[in-house]
């Protein structure tokens, strides 16, 4: 089988470029809690405009409805209270009138502020809780945020720059590598079926799966090649996932022949088996630490390939310069798989 072609041999520090770029990840995370934000403002700014700058009036308050416990459709009613009010400036409304006791309101007058939602009483005094009660799903939203970042993408982050800066680094992304000067190294296709001449390879000792609602119902099988530069067939890719058993993938010849099968294990590793079921290696993430992160070892537990995730969108591999052909396309296939949640 055509090996995948080795890195390059960098002449410069590689990618000094890519390696200062501005994270992808980090400014997703950002702009979604800018947006949660927004959405949480909205009705605060609204609060306090109608308490400052709403037009001042004087409502009547004729009837009031105590609502059932809980709030909204599903578990209860909010509290009602109607009635009708006058403004400074001789306007007239009725309707709801909102920021009131319903148990003590009804029948009595009160200053009001009328805004954009209508008429309020009372300002801040009683309005506060809704706000600080809104505020709650997005403080632990951007926390949330924060742990993953912190946690998850910016160790990756770190080790992947390190990675990038050494020679023959290379950037994985969805369809492709290139060297870290941005020149084509491999592409990857994806292929509607079952490539002409392929052979299926099963071994035993596939072990049951511990993310059983990861995958849809019954599991799936789906195909891709991968070329060089050139477009010259490489190797085919056979993922196959299931519902009960661990996810493995198929590397095969551009014939069709099957000669490598990487075989997850627990959720997070990897073997790496020959055709006769021999290992050739295997993979694990280099910490519990750095869950985007991958380490290749061969038999003899000499460390073959590295590679860490750069954010959610690629992923840094460096492959040692005498490691073996088959370990060489393994490292490859592993970090498209990562990097793609492919199981």
């Amino acid at each position: 089988m055509p090996s995948s072609p080795g890195p390059a041999p960098s002449a410069e520090p590689a990618a000094a470029g890519p390696q200062h770029r501005k994270s992808r990840a980090k400014t997703i995370l950002t702009t979604l809690a800018v947006v949660a934000f927004c959405g949480w403002a909205v009705y605060p700014v609204i609060l306090t405009y109608t308490f400052y700058l709403g037009e001042k009036a004087t409502a009547s308050v004729t009837e009031c409805e105590v609502g059932s416990p809980g709030y909204g459709r599903a578990t209860g009613d909010p509290d009602i209270c109607r009635g009708t009010w006058r403004t400074e400036g001789g306007g007239t409304g009725d309707g709801e009138i909102y920021n009131l006791d319903p148990t003590k309101a009804e029948g009595r007058t009160f200053e009001v502020r009328v805004g954009p939602l209508g008429p309020y009483a009372h300002g801040w005094g009683r309005a506060w809780l809704g706000p600080l009660l809104g505020a709650v799903p997005l403080l632990i939203f951007v926390a949330v945020e924060i742990m993953f970042y912190r946690g998850i993408l910016r160790p990756g982050r770190k080790l992947a720059d390190s990675l990038l800066a050494a020679p023959g680094a290379l950037l994985v992304s969805d369809d492709k590598t290139r060297h870290a000067d941005g020149t084509p190294h491999t592409f990857v296709r994806n292929l509607p079926e079952a490539p002409p001449g392929h052979r299926r390879l099963d071994l035993p000792g596939r072990e049951r799966r511990q993310d059983k609602d990861a995958v849809p119902k019954g599991g799936r099988t789906f195909y891709q090649s991968v070329v060089d530069a050139d477009e010259r067939p490489l190797m085919l890719l056979e993922h196959r996932s299931d519902e009960r058993l661990e996810p493995e993938t198929v590397l095969l010849d551009p014939s069709g022949n099957p000669r490598l099968l990487l075989r997850r294990i627990d959720g997070t590793r990897f073997r790496i088996l020959d055709p006769a079921g021999a290992e050739l290696g295997s993979a694990r993430p280099a910490d519990s630490a750095r869950i985007l992160s991958l380490e290749v070892w061969d038999a003899d537990e000499k460390m073959v390939a590295e590679a860490a995730g750069r954010g959610l969108m690629t992923w840094v591999l460096r492959i040692e310069e005498d490691a073996a052909p088959p370990l060489r396309d393994a490292a490859l296939a592993l970090a498209f798989v990562k990097l793609r949640s492919l199981y």
